[in-house]
């Protein structure tokens, strides 16, 4: 990412990221659709009592390995190969030994994680029943996620998009199975979601083995002589910020699934429609914004402070165009698409309004996301993540303290997604710019001299 034409670098980069992170959230989608058209709408209800929960440990993840990206895409464009090979194992080792604890963890507590959000009792075995399902899978999804975007930091967005549609493909035909063959209900989509990730870690492991050998960064040293606790500290550094705040906020959003709870199963199941729809434009948000993390760092990594002002601008067009696509879809698209996951018109009115309304206003969280990942890229991650905390956390609770006190609106509590974005973003246009300054006086005194 250090040479050549910055717009169709993005582009080729991004697109299979893009593509990547939809069949990602196509695992859930499956659940979700099987289940909602096959089991019925409790179940439905249950898978989304429990997507919080799950997406503030993926969210976990994905904070560090962020961090981990950033280390090794910062190795990569400074050629720094010892740098590299030993982040990348030392990553490795740390995510089985941290996966290993956290299914232990998510097993044992996830009856309370349930009760703590008012989960009602029609739905709530179910629920949890899933929920351990998924959490005895959890060390599959750190392990791939971890492998993917070690992969995305070398440059290698394609391989990780072929490991999911194949994980993807297998989740589905094992859904019908497990769910129309053998009758096992929600339990059959946790088993199928279960056995897909487990493919998609293994898979991705021995494409990373080998792509690192194609770039004649595996030097044959054993694994255990290549762990660095300097390594993993620069991994830390960078990505454990992110990754709390990300767990913070996922987990202030089971919060919100409190407040949704209140309605009723009808409104929980909409909520879980929408929910997935949400993921899916987040999703492609979150391909440019890796995109420029990963650009913003090589170029930094390599000196090239030009190259990151002009990459910033091009991840600013290119994800403004998405944004305007995706927000116009959803919201003219939005009761046809909630009535293919489940038929029942209550449902597919409660979920109608969540989606529009969060679609109107995401060209304010993908400003926000992208500019703390910018930030990220240039090695800066505690403040943008304070910030992010703040406003997506802090700000979006009291919101909700106050509004369910004075009405007793769904879409009132719905709206405390989008009311959080905009002040955020100004907050991290702002710091972004005073660091980007910094940087080029730094630059201009070392030439100085």
């Amino acid at each position: 990412m250090t040479d050549g034409r910055i717009i169709p670098i993005f582009v080729k980069f991004s697109l299979p990221l893009l593509f990547g992170n939809f069949f990602q959230i196509l695992y859930s989608m499956t659940d979700s659709w099987v289940v909602g058209n096959y089991v019925g709408s409790l179940s439905l209800a249950a898978i989304g009592a429990s997507g919080n929960i799950i997406f503030t440990v993926i969210g976990f993840f994905n904070g560090l390995a962020n961090g981990a990206g950033v280390v090794v895409s910062q190795a990569f464009g400074a050629k720094d190969k010892k740098r590299l090979l030993n982040t990348v194992h030392t990553v490795l080792i740390s995510s089985i030994v941290l996966g290993t604890f956290l299914t232990g963890f998510g097993i044992i507590i996830s009856p309370l994680m349930l009760r703590m959000i008012n989960v009602p009792n029609e739905v709530f075995s179910e629920a949890v029943l899933y929920l351990r399902f998924y959490f005895c899978g959890v060390i599959f999804v750190l392990f791939y996620n971890l492998c993917a975007g070690l992969l995305r930091a070398t440059g290698d967005s394609k391989k990780p998009f072929c490991i999911l549609v194949i994980s993807v493909i297998l989740n589905i035909i094992l859904d019908f199975i497990f769910i129309r063959i053998f009758k096992l209900g929600l339990n059959g989509a946790a088993f199928a979601t279960v056995i897909s990730e487990a493919f998609s870690a293994s898979l991705a492991f021995i494409i990373l083995s080998s792509h690192l050998k194609k770039l004649g960064l595996n030097s044959g040293v054993k694994i255990k002589k290549q762990f660095s606790s300097t390594a993993l500290a620069s991994v830390l550094k960078i990505g454990l910020p992110s990754a709390i705040s990300s767990m913070l906020l996922n987990f202030s959003n089971t919060f919100m699934q409190r407040y949704i709870n209140k309605f009723g199963a009808d409104c929980m199941a909409g909520w879980a429609v929408y929910a997935r729809f949400d993921e899916i434009s987040i999703l492609v948000m979150v391909s440019i914004c890796q995109t420029a993390m990963t650009f913003t760092a090589q170029n930094y990594g390599a000196g090239k402070m030009d190259r990151v002002y002009c990459g910033i601008k091009s991840a600013c067009i290119l994800g403004v165009s998405e944004v305007i696509i995706v927000s116009g879809i959803l919201t003219g698209f939005a009761p046809f698409l909630i009535s293919i996951f489940n038929p029942e018109k209550s449902v597919i009115q409660y979920g109608a309004m969540f989606v529009r309304a969060s679609a109107s206003f995401y060209i304010f969280c993908f400003g926000t996301m992208v500019f703390c990942q910018i930030s990220q890229g240039l090695g800066y991650s505690t403040v943008p993540t304070i910030i992010t905390f703040l406003g997506f956390v802090v700000m979006r609770q009291i919101y909700l303290f106050i509004v369910s006190r004075i009405t007793d609106s769904s879409l009132a509590v719905a709206l405390a997604y989008p009311f959080s974005w905009p002040p955020t973003l100004v907050f991290e246009v702002i710091y972004l710019r005073r660091k980007l300054k910094l940087n080029v006086r730094s630059s201009y005194s070392a030439s100085q001299t």
